[in-house]
């Protein structure tokens, strides 16, 4: 064999190896992230069932806060805040649900809520990281096309920005009682940015 050839060989070694720990690096990072969102995704259910607000609230991103979006009238409609107060949910009227059970999370298609049945299609906590939901984005921009609410495009953009980045969880419990939320990365850590409070509430 060919001094060439032996040289060749090493360097496709050398490369092989470096390939595969490149591929060990990145699925013990994907893992690492998925156990994160996990951790997080559990943390705001059992502060939600414990009314824990100051476990809670570490969820929550100083810079960012919380986008609660709820309905008034036949609009959608949103509200940022800066933390979750059980004493003053948004809106003022609808008091923050007291979830009965918690359940492990399961990755799989979400739940849909059907208004005639006034009731989920399936009970449990599940989120389903390849679906992205443009709720918010679609609320801002019927508020405006309507005239309701004076709305940026910069401000249409960003929450585009923030639904492509963000992970819908539902809860729904035994007795039917849900949570329905958003998880977002930013930096290191999974933070509570989106509240739907409205997919259950069919009313005019």
């Amino acid at each position: 064999m060919s001094r060439f050839s032996v040289v060749s060989m090493r360097r496709i070694g050398v490369l092989f190896f470096f390939s595969i720990l490149t591929l060990f690096a990145d699925c013990g990072q994907a893992m690492a992230r998925r156990q994160s969102f996990d951790e997080a995704a559990a943390g705001v259910v059992n502060a939600f069932r414990s009314r824990d607000q100051a476990r809670l609230n570490r969820f929550v991103n100083s810079e960012q806060g919380v986008i609660v979006m709820y309905r008034e009238g036949v609009y959608n409609v949103f509200k940022a805040v800066s933390r979750i107060d059980f004493a003053k949910p948004v809106p003022g009227y609808f008091p923050y649900p007291k979830l009965s059970s918690a359940a492990p999370l399961r990755y799989a298609p979400l739940p849909e809520y059907d208004c005639q049945r006034e009731a989920w299609s399936k009970t449990g906590l599940f989120c389903d990281p390849k679906h992205r939901d443009v709720l918010l984005s679609t609320t801002a921009i019927n508020l405006k096309r309507n005239g309701l609410k004076e709305i940026s495009q910069e401000t249409i953009d960003r929450f585009r920005a923030l639904e492509a980045k963000s992970v819908r969880v539902v809860l729904v419990d035994v007795n039917g009682n849900d949570l329905v939320f958003y998880l977002t990365r930013i930096g290191e850590r999974w933070y509570l940015t989106i509240l739907d409070r409205v997919s259950s509430d069919c009313g005019a």
